[in-house]
């Protein structure tokens, strides 16, 4: 399974950038969402009350006044 970071600006359709995270780990990635692997399949949106938790995971800061993150589980 692969996981990425996708970037839009607010209000666009088209992302601004993707990151590849899956070297975070499965396990680490689903105690983030809260959920078990097999059920991992679908896009999930990040908001401010994932910010901190998901900076120490990742090293990625998240910008949401500009920006809105989606976390994609291939």
């Amino acid at each position: 399974m692969r996981f990425l970071v996708t970037r839009y600006l607010k209000d666009e359709d088209f992302p601004d950038s993707s990151t590849d995270i899956t070297a975070v780990g499965l396990d680490a990635l689903t105690d983030f969402l809260g959920m078990p692997a097999e059920h991992l399949a679908d896009v999930y949106p990040l908001k401010q009350e994932d910010a901190e938790r998901f900076r120490h995971l990742t090293g990625i800061t998240l910008d949401l006044e500009k920006y809105e993150y989606f976390l994609e589980a291939e």
